[in-house]
């Protein structure tokens, strides 16, 4: 898909961008260049290096990923300038009178300048450490023992080069002086096998939370070699539930907290999400870790609240809904019994936030009244 996505956008930007400058043939061609090697940025590094997020200097990911941000944010606002373009073109076959636009030189330098004004919000915005969202749920059948109970959620931290061992520190820091009673990791927590990421993944031994610190594989997991990982995350004090659950006792009540595989597991030969067999035998409440979000059309009936990830949060504005069409209807925020992170860091390939920053969630359980 992303292959087939780059390349459309590639002639795009070629047939629509390039050719119709007004400019000399040399300058076309190294434009034209530009617009391949820029397009095909995350391909050329699959070539070199056999994944799309190579271990590099992060100076180096970065100074890449800002022209291929604007590249992807200049053929946005050329689709839009089309239709616009379409519209305003009908619109003058009935009113002959409408003046014409400009030309396509004048269309250009515009439409760069509002994609490098886009590109320098967005890149700082996706590599900086999150802020804290405090949010306050009313759960239906919470048992007033548990009124109050804190949880704090992490996801999609995806701790790399892009996200360090200084940028997983300040995210420990923060999570920790939000006093939680519990911790839950709903996937993606890191791109690398151990042995790249054991210094950048380091800090994550120090999350502290009384009633423990649990988490779900998602898809990137499975990247990085579960298998590897399992001993790993045991050693740094976290719990990683894969079609499986626990019952915390806690004020004298209990607290069901469940966590599924990822749908991307049968690749690697390992069992597939179960929710039923996750949840089988358990006592509600219930909170349910599933890194990708579309579960919930079949855990709703048996869960009092799920936590999910993976979608970013749709990473702009302008992208939003379009990501939500590939998450069963689901891109961030609350939906119901189902909360979707917009993420903690992001997939070093494309660091772009546009209007959805990223967060560490302290959610605040309250019980009926």
């Amino acid at each position: 898909m992303l292959k087939i996505v780059t390349t459309i956008l590639c002639v795009y930007m070629l047939v629509r961008c390039v050719l119709p400058l007004r400019c000399k043939r040399p300058l076309k061609m190294l434009l034209a260049l530009l617009v391949l090697l820029v397009g095909f940025r995350l391909h050329i590094f699959s070539l070199l290096y056999a994944t799309f997020n190579p271990e590099l200097p992060r100076w180096v990911l970065v100074s890449t990923g800002v022209p291929h941000v604007l590249f992807f944010l200049l053929a946005l606002l050329s689709l839009l300038r089309d239709g616009v373009c379409l519209i305003w073109w009908l619109a003058r076959r009935l009113r002959p009178g409408l003046p014409a636009l400009p030309g396509s030189n004048r269309q250009m330098a515009a439409l760069l300048l509002v994609a490098l004004v886009m590109t320098v919000m967005a890149v700082p915005a996706a590599l900086r450490v999150p802020d804290v969202r405090t949010q306050e749920i009313v759960l239906p059948g919470l048992p007033p023992a548990l009124d109050g109970l804190r949880v704090a959620q992490l996801t999609d931290l995806h701790i790399s080069r892009n996200f360090p061992a200084e940028w997983t520190r300040a995210v420990v820091d923060r999570t920790n002086a939000l006093r939680p009673d519990i911790i839950l990791l709903t996937g993606d927590l890191m791109d690398g096998s151990p042995a790249l990421r054991c210094e950048d993944f380091a800090p994550m031994a120090d999350l502290r939370a009384p009633l423990g610190v649990f988490a779900c594989p998602g898809n990137h997991e499975y990247y990085s070699d579960l298998p590897a990982w399992r001993p790993v995350l045991r050693a740094h004090g976290i719990t990683l539930l894969e079609n499986e659950a626990v019952v915390l006792p806690v004020r004298g009540s209990h607290l069901t907290v469940a966590g599924v595989t990822d749908n991307v597991a049968g690749r690697f030969g390992l069992p597939g999400p179960d929710p039923h067999r996750a949840l089988e035998g358990t006592p509600r409440p219930r909170i349910l870790m599933a890194h990708k979000p579309e579960l919930f059309h079949e855990t709703a009936p048996e869960i009092d609240l799920q936590l999910s990830g993976h979608t970013h949060g749709g990473l702009a504005l302008l992208l939003d809904q379009g990501v939500a069409l590939f998450n069963g209807g689901f891109v961030r925020g609350w939906y119901a019994r189902l909360y979707v992170g917009p993420g903690s860091g992001l997939w070093g390939g494309f660091p772009l936030r546009l209007g959805v920053p990223s967060e560490i969630l302290l959610l605040v359980l309250r019980a009926p009244r």
